[in-house]
């Protein structure tokens, strides 16, 4: 894997991400108990560029599955 930034192949391995912050949200996504809810997916994991300091975010395997799965009919 290369650095998105800099495209530098010195980065660190997958780490643990904690943020309450970073995430995506994808409007009107699921049923909730008035209205559609969003889908939001939060980073999970963490890769950095040791060249340039680049901080590459990855979402985890749960949400993933379920954005490439679709919103429900």
């Amino acid at each position: 894997m290369k650095c998105a930034a800099c495209d530098s192949e010195n980065i660190t391995e997958p780490t643990d991400y904690a943020s309450f912050e970073n995430s995506a949200r994808f409007p009107d996504w699921e049923p909730g108990v008035l209205q559609w809810k969003p889908l939001a997916i939060g980073a999970e994991l963490a890769r950095i560029c040791l060249d340039c300091g680049f901080m590459m975010l990855f979402a985890g395997p749960e949400k993933l599955a379920k954005l490439r799965k679709g919103r429900p009919e």
